[in-house]
């Protein structure tokens, strides 16, 4: 702690360089943040993946015959199945966009590890205009219970012309990894029976759960081939490959996030070896002085050290911490209908941005450190 006021003498040597100094390492590491951040919300999709559930629909796109729900779950390896449909529209401005997933009576069996109540699943089934809303589409729509939600929906038109569809709101429910923007379900009765006769009885997606988690694509190819030749032809993947971003982009997501990270290191490093270089050349003389009043090499070299490590560990909790504000007020900033994935911060990231600040502050400090281990005092007090 002695050595302190020395270290802090030597970081504000040069204010101006400093605080650059700090910036820019404050920005590189909201940038690592956000970047692994973003990692760890992918990876968190993924591994909450279902590995017993399949999404079936259209192969060539459009709704589907409710029926063929019925058929597959007669199917060998299923386990259920459960239908849905759609209605997307826009809220009061056509500007603002939403949507309601209408569930069948059979989601809340599927759909178990959903943060919904039997309670709620009940609330919903009994009620047909009922919704239930996701914590984070009730807070950018300040929705609470009681109120009511009304969706203009001019491509799901209901039986008497009108495209108002008028919900009200049952309960708050908790928010799922893949679902980043939020949702909100309604009851498929509702949508369904409000339709024109032609549009009954049709359904946007299927549903399976399999008997058996090992062979749920073996059951998802059985499904599409049990199909091919039928009036309509199925496409059906696991949820697991529906929701790898690797797998749907055609790219590793993660290993560009990686890079971007890396990147933002590798320039944190050349700012900060270099401003240390810089500092240790000019104050040679000083150095040597510290030798001659009896400093030992370790605490000259450990004084550099710790002039590095002060802006890099303070940019990197800077950093860090901006980046944990961006992570908050994202969802909040961007429009309700918005489904752009917000970086999840866990621990990890935090304790990564430490290591990779302290490695920085080591790289960045031994080389000058090496010239002053090497340094002939003489040579130094004498300004040569």
């Amino acid at each position: 702690m002695k050595y302190l006021p020395l270290v802090w003498a030597a970081v504000m040597r040069k204010p101006t360089r400093a605080i650059l100094t700090l910036l820019s390492v404050m920005l590189a590491f909201t940038l690592f943040g956000l970047t692994i951040g973003m990692n760890a919300t992918f990876d968190k999709v993924y591994q909450e993946a279902r590995t017993d559930r399949i999404f079936t629909g259209a192969r060539f796109g459009g709704s589907m015959s409710r029926a063929l729900a019925g058929q597959i779950e007669k199917m060998p390896g299923v386990a259920l199945v459960t239908a849905n449909g759609f209605i997307g529209g826009y809220h009061q401005d056509p500007k603002d966009r939403a949507f309601v997933l209408m569930e069948d009576g059979q989601a809340g069996k599927v759909m178990t590890e959903w943060p919904i109540t039997p309670a709620q699943w009940e609330m919903l089934r009994k009620n047909r205009t009922g919704i239930l809303v996701s914590n984070r589409q009730a807070i950018t729509r300040k929705l609470k219970v009681g109120d009511t939600f009304t969706l203009v929906s001019p491509s799901t038109k209901k039986a008497d012309g009108t495209t108002s569809w008028t919900f009200q709101v049952l309960g708050i429910t908790g928010d799922v990894a893949y679902m980043t923007g939020g949702f909100m379900l309604g009851n498929y009765d509702y949508l369904d029976k409000s339709r024109i006769l032609a549009d009954q009885g049709k359904v946007g997606q299927i549903v399976v759960q399999a008997t058996d988690p090992g062979r749920t694509a073996d059951l998802a190819q059985r499904i599409d081939e049990a199909f091919a030749n039928s009036a309509m032809p199925l496409q059906s993947i696991t949820e697991k490959a529906a929701l790898d971003i690797n797998n749907n982009t055609g790219m590793d997501i993660a290993a560009v996030d990686r890079q971007i990270a890396i990147a933002g290191m590798f320039m944190v490093l050349f700012l900060t070896a270099n401003g240390i270089a810089q500092a240790v050349r000019e104050r040679l003389a000083e150095f040597a002085t510290l030798k001659t009043i009896g400093f030992s090499d370790t605490g000259v070299i450990l004084l550099v050290f710790a002039e590095a490590a002060v802006p890099c560990l303070l940019g990197a909790g800077l950093g860090i911490g901006l980046a944990k504000i961006i992570c908050i007020v994202m969802p909040l900033a961007l429009p309700p209908s918005q489904g752009m994935p917000v970086p999840t911060m866990t621990i990890m990231v935090f304790v990564w941005a430490a290591i990779c600040a302290a490695v920085v502050a080591f790289a960045s400090s031994a080389l000058p450190a090496l010239r002053l281990r090497r340094m002939d005092i003489a040579t130094a007090l004498s300004g040569r």
